[in-house]
């Protein structure tokens, strides 16, 4: 049981999960504390078990070259009050015109580039229903 909080105490910090909300934890089960937002935010411990524990933790976990970014560009804690004042004066002094797409750039695909190799090319295919992808996970308990 040391091992496996000490394992996830690695990982918890900043992650899904911080360490002071871990309760306990044996060889059968993990307990944390969660806020049930259904139940008048009330705080609450639930204990699953470990391998429940593991699938619901590891659902969080980007795959690897993937990066957590939170806000970006003008929402970036650095500057966002500077940014969006900016944005907001120039909103309110410029008329919005309608801009009619052309025909031939409504047909074309955006195309990226590889972040990682920089040579490969990424094409969107689709859109992923997040309740489909989890629903394919299977559960253990």
């Amino acid at each position: 049981s040391e091992k496996l909080v000490s394992y996830l105490a690695r990982y918890t910090r900043k992650g899904v999960m911080s360490e002071s909300r871990l309760v306990s934890a044996n060889e059968q089960s993990v307990s944390f504390k969660y806020r049930d937002y259904a139940d008048n935010n009330c705080d609450k411990v639930m204990t699953l078990s470990c391998d429940e524990f593991l699938r619901r933790y590891l659902q969080h976990v980007l795959p690897k070259g993937f990066m957590r970014i939170r806000h970006y560009g003008f929402l970036a804690n650095a500057c966002r009050k500077r940014k969006l004042g900016l944005i907001k004066a120039q909103v309110s002094a410029t008329p919005c015109k309608a801009v009619k797409p052309k025909v031939e750039q409504e047909r074309l695909i955006p195309h990226w580039s590889c972040q990682s190799c920089k040579t490969g090319t990424l094409r969107f295919i689709g859109v992923v229903n997040l309740d489909e992808a989890t629903n394919k996970i299977p559960r253990t308990s």
